[in-house]
């Protein structure tokens, strides 16, 4: 999970330091103000462990080799034209940035008969930072990463772009490991994802608490000949592309949740879940939001929508959910750089001078009414 993001230098950011929640995380802000770029920059972060260390137990780990991997994937990310084009403009010219993630170590013991049924592992934290310039092509320098635990356990991050991909997925691999395409990573590791088989047996959770979204969805997607649909009771299936932006968007989710690719531990990115939503939707996924928090799924999501944070604040406020640590994040404009205010409470942020205009909205409807 997504312990702490330092940034400095870093596209609209000069300087910003970000203390997440292991619960919820709203970064709200108008366009412009940089969310997809925190998101971004937090599963890149979420995601090395998982690369470097897990997938290579017992090879050396070679800075060189940190370097090429962060140097790779943040140019696939975010594809600048060249890395220093990720630097403020308004700055020395110098980027640097890290990010911490919380972790477990495993750990054996003997049990007497007076200790506790469980005893929780140990916790294990790893910090990733690096620098480059405007003057970057390729490369990055890596700072002091520390001590790498072997055997520690460490989430992975999932990214949900704010367009749905679901609809064209047939082919989409192939396209992107062929051809030049302006497609960023996150398309590409998110179809990895879609593309895994269901488990036999999900999480129980999973099959108690998202009857809402299933209900949404009016079926499960199934992936057939390289291409999805939509099955609906009576084994009925259309393709996915004649069902609704928004009923793809939560079908999405439910298949990430049934096939395994959003696990406990792991962290959900998903950058405005509200897009292209209704109202009853919204309501709808801000309670998914909440119930993957409080089993165990950290979720960062960045919006600009004031109906999605009046429904989470809603729904905060009732007992099965008073527990789920929270974090609000407000970017604003100042000057040629972006701020950053955050509190545990949505109230610490002031999010509504963010959200004026829907509440100006509001108030021009009002007006007219009247008139």
């Amino acid at each position: 999970m997504i312990k702490h993001l330092s940034l400095r230098n870093f596209t609209v950011f000069k300087t910003a330091e970000l203390e997440f929640s292991p619960g919820l995380n709203v970064i709200i802000g108008e366009n412009g103000t940089g969310k997809t770029h925190l998101l971004k920059m937090g599963y890149l972060f979420s995601n090395a462990w998982h690369h470097l260390v897990k997938n290579h137990r017992g090879s050396p780990i070679y800075d060189q080799k940190i370097e090429l991997y962060f140097s790779e994937h943040i140019r696939d990310i975010f594809k600048p034209d060249k890395l220093g084009s990720l630097t403020n403009t308004n700055s020395d010219g110098k980027s640097n940035v890290s990010g911490t993630l919380i972790g477990s170590i495993p750990t054996l013991y003997v049990r007497t008969p007076n200790d506790p049924e469980i005893i929780p592992p140990m916790s294990d934290d790893i910090t990733w930072q690096f620098s480059f310039s405007n003057r970057s092509k390729d490369n990055i320098v890596l700072g002091n990463v520390g001590k790498l635990t072997t055997n520690a356990s460490y989430g992975k991050g999932l990214y949900l772009p704010s367009k749905e991909m679901i609809s064209f997925f047939e082919g989409f691999l192939a396209l992107y490991e062929k051809r030049e395409t302006a497609f960023d990573e996150t398309y590409r590791d998110l179809a990895l994802h879609l593309s895994a088989t269901k488990l036999k047996m999900p999480p129980a959770f999973i099959k108690q608490g998202l009857k809402e979204l299933s209900v949404d969805v009016e079926g499960t997607l199934k992936l057939e000949g390289g291409k999805f649909y939509l099955v609906s009771g009576g084994s009925k299936s259309r393709e996915i592309t004649l069902v609704a932006e928004g009923i793809r968007k939560i079908a999405t989710l439910l298949h990430l949740l049934e096939n395994g690719s959003l696990e406990v531990g792991d962290t959900l990115f998903w950058d405005e879940p509200e897009s292209n939503l209704n109202p009853k939707l919204i309501k709808d996924v801000a309670a998914a939001i909440l119930f993957l928090c409080k089993n165990g799924i950290q979720v960062v999501i960045g919006t600009h929508s004031l109906f999605l944070l009046r429904e989470i604040e809603i729904l905060s406020g009732q007992k099965h959910y008073k527990d789920i640590p929270q974090r609000y994040f407000a970017l604003g404009k100042q000057g040629d750089s972006v701020t950053v205010q955050q509190g545990n409470q949505v109230d610490d942020i002031n999010p509504f001078v963010m959200l004026d205009e829907e509440l100006a909205q509001s108030d021009r409807f009002i007006d007219a009414d009247n008139n």
